[in-house]
Formats: structure tokens, sequence, C-alpha cells
């Protein structure tokens, strides 16, 4: 195996006439029962053999680069244990949201199942894989394309790549609905009747609903006392 996880098969020259054992049945990828220089391969059937051998062995061996970067939480080969306590989210591939990349990186070297999906935290109705935040040289170029959609800010992003952009670099947001904020919500059918009162106490209950002022309210009752 090399050092990038690919593996070579090496045949050593012996004084045998072996190449019809290299086509054996009794041979397999990983075992081989004759062995013959190249030069003693008469047959272009034993040269097709080798090359299907080494494509298929290319194909298993490589995987996708990681996108998380864990080599700096690592110190002579031991992976530190303590993280800092910053909060810069990440969502991971397993839609658990991390306070930082280095929680991330220190479930990945437990379970080695994951990966980071984007930055920023997981986000439940848009597939935001991929998106990184900006700084360090990088600059996410959107697209003009027009599909707005309203976040749970209040704010109206022209498409998914503008809404991502956004929580990758660190908004704490959702969609709340596919459309503009504005002509989305018809808050002229929200029947308010009953939370009316001098000290009207609401739940805790998280459902927002974006007001015709631009802002989000945690659920009715907030939208209609505000």
């Amino acid at each position: 195996f090399t050092s990038s996880g690919r593996c070579i098969y090496i045949y050593i020259a012996r004084s045998e006439t072996a190449e019809n054992h290299l086509l054996s049945p009794a041979a397999t990828d990983l075992q081989v029962t004759g062995y013959t220089t190249i030069s003693a391969m008469k047959t272009t059937g034993s040269i097709a053999l080798l090359g299907l051998m080494l494509l298929s062995c290319l194909s298993e061996m490589t995987s996708p680069l990681q996108q998380a970067s864990c080599s700096s939480y690592r110190v002579n080969g031991r992976t530190l244990v303590a993280c800092p306590r910053n909060y810069e989210p990440v969502c991971g591939t397993d839609e658990v949201t991390y306070p930082n990349e280095c929680t991330l990186c220190r479930q990945i070297f437990i379970s080695r199942g994951i990966d980071k999906k984007h930055d920023g935290r997981c986000v439940q109705q848009v597939d935001c894989t991929g998106h990184l935040k900006s700084g360090n040289g990088r600059v996410v170029a959107c697209t003009m394309e027009y599909t707005p959609i309203c976040g749970t800010n209040g704010v109206t992003y022209s498409n998914k790549c503008q809404f991502c952009n956004a929580v990758a670099n660190g908004l704490d947001l959702d969609v709340r609905y596919e459309g503009t904020c504005s002509e989305a919500s018809n808050n002229s059918e929200i029947d308010c009747s009953k939370f009316y009162g001098s000290s009207p106490i609401c739940p805790a209950s998280y459902d927002p609903l974006c007001g015709s002022d631009g802002k989000t309210y945690g659920n009715q009752c907030q939208y209609c006392n505000a």
C-alpha cells in the first residue's frame, strides 16, 4: 500500500514459466500462485487482467476529502481532549450542531463515521452542505437566481446560497417559509382575540411569525401582543 491509501501489485521475477498460473482460477487479487516478469507475459489477456486488478484496487481505496480541518487538534499524533469554549457552531454530517470545530473533530477522532457538513448551526429545511464561513481569502459567490427564502430573522434571502452563507457566517436562523417575508405571510387572517389582555402571559413555545414590520415574533401570542 502507498501513503495515499492506494495499493500496487508487484510481481517478482522467477525462473519458471508461470504465466498460466497468473490466470489460474485459484489465484485472487490478494494471492498470486505464480510469478513472472512483464516480458514473460506473452498474451494481452494477462496485461488486461493486471489493468483490471489495479483499477479495481484504486476505486476501492479512494475516498472523498475530509471537510473538517482536524490536523491542528493533534499534538505529536495524540488527540487534544480539551477544546476551547468559543462558540463558532459547525454542523456535522450526523445533523448535530457542535459549538466549534474542535468539538466536532473530537467526535470524529472517536467515531470516524462523520465529517463537517457546513459551517454554522444545522438547519432543517435547506441543505447547506459545503458552505463555509468567509475569511482567510475565501469568498463565496452566489448566482443571481431569484428563489426567495424567508428566514426566521425576518430577512428575505434571494436564494438558497445566500441563505446558507448567512448560516455559515454564524447567524442563528432557520427557514420560515419559501418566498419573501412580506408576501408569504397574510397576518390579517391571524386570530388574536384569545390573546388580548392587560398583562398576557405567552408560552415559551417557538413557532415564529414574520410581522409586517419585518420583525420575527416567537409565536402567535407574542405577535398579537407586540
